[in-house]
């Protein structure tokens, strides 16, 4: 019986420019990879594991005695046992030891080296390396996520986010041919439109309305607040299909408010920019999908242990391109729950939800950590409040910021307060401050709640 070809793009020609064949090559890779047996790609992946590990022992500083100590040999295969003695690492350990992190060599055919800086949200300025051979597997795990949640080539791609500069400020935005680099992978597409992500969320509303939407990318934050200001208009947008969302971790229920509101589906991205994707959403449900050709995920209980389906463990990857920069078992810094099996029939490893990062986790004075809901929705039912943020000062203190369309009297100051202690369930002291604006992250991200309790 003949075998079915995985869909994706056609097969490269001679006229393809080098770069854009090899991605081609990686797609077509990895839609037959992902239906094969976890065992296959297990010692596929183990086999990059080990020569990414050589390549740190001979070339990397910061690994040399670490590798060693672990008895892990080039000469020697890498076991299980060898890989759970590496020690996992922080992002302030690669800020602290950015230069020995550095290869002192490069083996052929990884293509140039460039610097990628990020804050993220956290103020914690890092600078990564990254290879052109890495960029394109990036690529081709874009290009997989297009095929998977079926989108139309023709239609108009629209992205409001970061961006330097001036070139895509409002009111006119930026204006592309196509939706970028993925192009010339997938084949011709429709027009791209981007917009500062710093733009006023009512003027973003505004810019949408005069180029109507098919596909959106935005971060959470900023569709959370679209879908409010939307809301208080009676505005909507009948052709849009999907809400790409990227950048920041996804809070629960705005995929049923983006549903019931614009009648889109969100299809979210995990990614980091020291590490690149981490998962993609699969095609079906709301779950994510481990893209482990190009990255080895690991959810770790508090001993270290690899967690079972249900639980949630923090998150751990190990890129399996970027030999630059190596990032071998680095905590993201962010709690995630395994899934298991894929409804899809893909059998890539399954996240099932991305809980948030440590520094979202409210800690009551008793120790106990939670990511919090404070009732904010309702918000708005006691005083005109256009943003907010929680910041917990203390482990009794908390502070909420407040940016609202007036001055807010005494009483609406300590009515809000009231119900954000009744979102938390617990006495917490809390001063309500007012701002003209409650500003976004150098990076254009925005947390809503954020813990800066010093540690002890």
């Amino acid at each position: 019986m003949r075998q079915k070809r995985p869909s994706g793009p056609a097969a490269s020609s001679p006229q393809l420019p080098p770069q854009v064949a090899m991605v081609r090559q990686i797609l077509r890779g990895m839609l037959i990879s992902e239906r094969r047996p976890p065992a296959v790609r297990e010692v596929a992946q183990r086999a990059r594991l080990h020569s990414l590990l050589v390549h740190a022992a001979s070339h990397v500083p910061f690994y040399a005695e670490r590798l060693h100590s672990a008895d892990f040999r080039p000469d020697r295969p890498l076991t299980e046992e060898i890989w759970r003695r590496l020690p996992v690492i922080t992002r302030h350990e690669v800020q602290c030891s950015a230069e020995r992190l550095k290869a002192r060599a490069m083996p052929r055919g990884h293509g140039p080296i460039a610097e990628s800086h990020t804050s993220g949200s956290t103020g914690i300025p890092l600078c990564v390396l990254k290879t052109g051979l890495s960029r394109l597997f990036w690529d081709a795990v874009t290009a997989r996520d297009m095929i998977w949640q079926q989108r139309k080539k023709s239609r108009p791609w629209h992205a409001i986010r970061y961006v330097e500069g001036d070139s895509a400020s409002y009111p006119n935005g930026s204006t592309s041919t196509s939706w970028g680099r993925v192009a010339h992978i997938l084949g011709q597409t429709g027009p791209g439109f981007g917009l500062n992500i710093m733009t006023d969320p009512f003027d973003q509303i505004e810019w949408l309305r005069r180029n109507p939407p098919s596909y959106l990318l935005t971060y959470p934050s900023n569709l959370k607040a679209l879908l409010q200001a939307t809301d208080s208009q009676g505005v909507v947008f009948p052709q849009l299909k999907q809400v790409i969302t990227v950048a920041e971790s996804l809070p629960g229920g705005l995929r049923q408010q983006c549903r019931e509101q614009w009648g889109a589906r969100i299809c979210d991205l995990y990614s980091a920019a020291e590490v690149g994707y981490i998962a993609i959403q699969a095609p079906k449900g709301d779950h994510y999908l481990v893209p482990e050709e190009v990255v080895r995920v690991e959810l770790l209980d508090d001993a270290g242990d690899p967690v079972a389906p249900g639980e949630s463990g923090r998150v751990v990857v190990t890129p399996l391109h970027n030999y630059a920069m190596p990032l071998i078992r680095y905590d993201i810094g962010d709690y995630a729950r395994r899934g298991a099996r894929s409804s899809c029939g893909r059998t890539l490893p399954v996240i099932e939800q991305i809980l948030g990062r440590v520094r979202n986790m409210l800690v009551y004075p008793d120790g106990r950590k939670i990511w919090p809901s404070f009732q904010a929705g309702r918000f708005r039912e006691i005083a005109p409040v256009r943003q907010y943020r929680v910041i917990q000062r203390a482990s009794d203190r908390l502070e909420l910021q407040v940016a609202a369309e007036r001055v807010l009297s005494e009483h609406e100051r300590a009515a809000l307060a009231d119900m954000l202690l009744g979102g938390v369930q617990h006495p917490f002291h809390v001063d309500v401050t007012e701002h003209a604006k409650i500003a976004r992250s150098a990076g254009g991200k925005y947390e809503d709640f954020r813990n800066e309790v010093p540690a002890a």
